[in-house]
């Protein structure tokens, strides 16, 4: 066998093995696509093969190329076998993923404990020490920076207060244990609209004792989460109270974090660790104070300043072209709503949920978290959906696909240079200009009638264009 075999039957290999990376439907045409190829090139390189190594490194080359087009067909063969043709840049496709991406947000915020406190319309506010008044249904106005008492009235609907103290908490079923105690009036929980669970006899006040109101996390660590816990006498310091029931909700995220609260006791023993007013804001006090304001307010001033941060333009029509019918054009306006307002919901309890979750959502840092991270979920979240928009067929709302880069920057003003791509259903055109020119801003739509149709229609065995 001579040298000249030994090359040939080395480069057919190299052939065979690209061959057999391609889907097996396409293989032996690109079988013989590349063998007839290659038979082209060995008979240029043949005389002068013996004397020039470089005419079989040519030849060498055009093999390894084909292993280059043998994955790109693979893996065009893993999309369309992953991503059906009919979903592929679907808008309802785009619309599900955008609510998939919604939910969890929106879970979060409704049901974690930290964020529902943060949202509820309890205030707290410190008592000032120096005070020496009692604070009472309208002691609002003892609270430090507080507004006045008309002002009170009006953005808040109750009042209450709570005083917390360490206390060694006793049951008979539990070794003595320290607690934060939080002393509150008998009426707390009833006054501020604060969420109770398992009440029993105990709760209506059926026995003289004070009552104790448990956190939900003491009564798991504590109880083990037992449902027959109300009615059970617990020693606090020098005092004998019966659990009335388990708080949850919004009087997780009361101050000091307290592992009980104990109702209509008067406080002698433990040490005093800070008194608090609570208020609990009307609807009009929520409206104008309420937490959805901080995101609210990221939400709107990323509005504001979209026209200057986002391109905002979907194209134009030649006057020569036919545009799409109004409902048509309503229906492409419609999907564009639709997104942003998906993205709006997404960008406001995420928000939320940052501004809770990582810091106290009493602290100052909490509010600058949700401001910042809700501006800028909402900005970007305009830019891409316009971006998208963008790139849109206005008859199917498919996303253009196929992307041919045309002409040189070098020839910009004399002639076209930029991106054009197609429907794959055969809509229209989009010319998309490398740099905008006088004559050519932005992008443009060519739309297209019934009779390049046949152009698009996909074969069997293969995919649209």
């Amino acid at each position: 066998m001579t040298s000249q075999d030994a090359v040939r039957r080395l480069h057919l290999g190299l052939i065979r093995g690209a061959s057999l990376l391609v889907p097996v439907r396409r293989r032996s045409d690109w079988w013989q696509e590349w063998r007839t190829e290659l038979w082209y090139v060995l008979r240029e390189c043949s005389p002068k093969a013996s004397d020039n190594p470089g005419s079989i490194l040519e030849a060498t080359a055009f093999c390894l190329g084909a292993y280059q087009d043998a994955i790109w067909l693979r893996r065009r063969s893993w999309q369309e076998s992953r991503i059906p043709a009919r979903i592929r840049g679907s808008a309802s496709v785009c619309l599900l993923l955008l609510i998939g991406m919604f939910f969890p947000a929106w879970g979060i915020a409704h049901f974690s404990s930290r964020v529902a406190a943060a949202t509820s319309r309890i205030q707290v506010y410190p008592w000032r020490p120096s005070d020496h008044r009692a604070p009472c249904d309208c002691a609002f106005d003892l609270a430090a920076d507080g507004p006045p008492l008309r002002t009170a009235q009006l953005f808040f609907d109750g009042f209450s207060h709570y005083a917390i103290t360490h206390e060694t908490v006793r049951a008979e079923a539990m070794p003595g244990t320290e607690w934060t105690v939080a002393h509150a009036r008998s009426d707390f929980f009833a006054a501020l609209h604060l969420p109770l669970r398992l009440l029993g006899p105990a709760a209506r006040g059926s026995d003289k004792l004070p009552r104790l109101v448990l956190s939900d996390e003491t009564w798991r660590r504590h109880f083990g989460g037992s449902a027959d816990i109300t009615g059970t006498k617990v020693r606090v310091g020098s005092v004998d109270a019966i659990v009335a029931g388990v708080a949850f909700g919004s009087s997780m995220g009361l101050p000091r974090n307290p592992n009980a609260w104990l109702l209509g006791s008067d406080r002698e023993a433990g040490t005093d660790d800070g008194e608090f007013v609570v208020g609990r804001l009307s609807p009009v006090g929520y409206f104008d104070e309420g937490r959805w304001t901080l995101s609210a307010g990221g939400i709107l001033l990323a509005f504001l300043l979209a026209p200057f941060a986002v391109h905002i333009s979907t194209g134009d029509y030649s006057n020569r072209e036919r545009k799409p019918a109004l409902w048509r054009r309503s229906e492409f306006w419609a999907f564009l709503i639709a997104k942003i307002t998906v993205l709006v919901g997404f960008a406001y309890f995420a928000s939320l949920d940052l501004g809770c979750l990582f810091v106290k959502p009493s602290s100052p840092a909490s509010a600058y978290i949700e401001i910042a991270s809700s501006f800028a979920f909402c900005l970007l979240g305009l830019s891409w959906a316009f971006s998208d928009q963008q790139r849109r067929c206005p008859f199917c709302l498919r996303r253009m696909a196929h992307p041919v880069a045309v002409g040189r920057p070098s020839r910009t003003f004399l002639a076209w240079n930029g991106t054009e791509m197609v429907c794959e259903s055969g809509h229209a055109l989009l010319h998309v200009p490398e740099i905008s020119t006088s004559w050519f801003s932005g992008q443009r739509w060519v739309c297209l009638d019934a009779s390049w149709r046949f152009m698009f229609t996909p074969r069997e065995g293969t995919g649209p264009l």
